[in-house]
């Protein structure tokens, strides 16, 4: 079932790279149909025929002539080679990205973050970001994760794999890698970072993302954790950095997406 689900969300990241050159193949589908109409071509024809008509001719197949003598022949030369144009174009692009995914890995890897939804982004893999996954991959190895990190093979060094493991390089304070890394579909997103000042700056900025996830920070010193957690908002919470913490964190996490 999660390799199906895995090729569907490889299909859409098709699909929506397409759109435009779909859009555009249309639009040229309608500019043919209304030059014929404009021509005087096929003159008991409906607008919707001559639609059909254009896609004939946009895939090199005959049509009978009508009209004056020169439109329809124009129409049959143009047609496919606009064709090739618009839509060749979008499956050279689609095909480099797909076949090259290994090369262009993180363009793919965005691609992928952005199929997501009730996904969980852990922003930081140091270890006690590592201690995390490790754990949220042992309740549950196909979850659905985001690592957010500003290093280029970490998911390579930190020696793990899932399905649905993903790797967004970017700095977790930067509101476009947040995005990249689809924080406003997630349903959890965990900042974990060595820094309690980063780790608060980029939870308020996830939050206003998405102002509905579950936001969990690291936060080292205790007194502070105490004072913003007196005036914290429901979905904003704070834990401790520590092996045990980070164990029991996975541990509930894992409960939640079981109920």
């Amino acid at each position: 079932m999660r390799g199906l689900t895995r090729v569907v969300r490889e299909l859409w990241i098709v699909l929506r790279s397409l759109w435009v050159n779909l859009v555009l193949f249309g639009l040229l589908l309608v500019a043919a149909a209304g030059a014929m109409r404009a021509f005087g071509c096929y003159p008991g024809a409906t607008f919707h025929e001559l639609v059909v008509d254009a896609l004939y001719m946009a895939r090199l197949e005959s049509v009978p002539t009508s009209g004056p003598g020169c439109v329809i022949p124009f129409l049959v030369f143009i047609m496919p080679l606009l064709t090739l144009l618009v839509l060749g174009e979008g499956a050279l692009r689609v095909a480099a990205i797909f076949l090259g995914r290994k090369q262009h890995r993180q363009e793919w890897e965005r691609l992928m973050a952005g199929t997501l939804s009730g996904h969980i982004v852990l922003c930081g893999a140091g270890e006690l970001g590592r201690t995390l996954l490790a754990e949220l991959l042992r309740h549950d190895p196909n979850a659905e994760v985001v690592v957010v990190d500003i290093h280029p093979d970490v998911i390579e060094e930190l020696g793990v794999s899932a399905p649905d493991l993903h790797h967004i390089h970017g700095d977790m304070m930067a509101v476009e890698t947040l995005r990249a890394a689809n924080v406003g579909s997630a349903c959890t997103v965990l900042f974990v970072s060595g820094s309690d000042i980063h780790n608060l700056e980029a939870a308020s900025k996830a939050l206003r993302l998405n102002p509905e996830a579950q936001v969990w920070v690291r936060l080292g010193h205790i007194h502070l954790s105490e004072m913003l957690g007196a005036n914290a908002r429901p979905n904003l919470h704070f834990f401790s950095p520590y092996e045990q913490a980070a164990k029991a964190l996975a541990g509930e996490l894992a409960g939640r997406a079981r109920t």
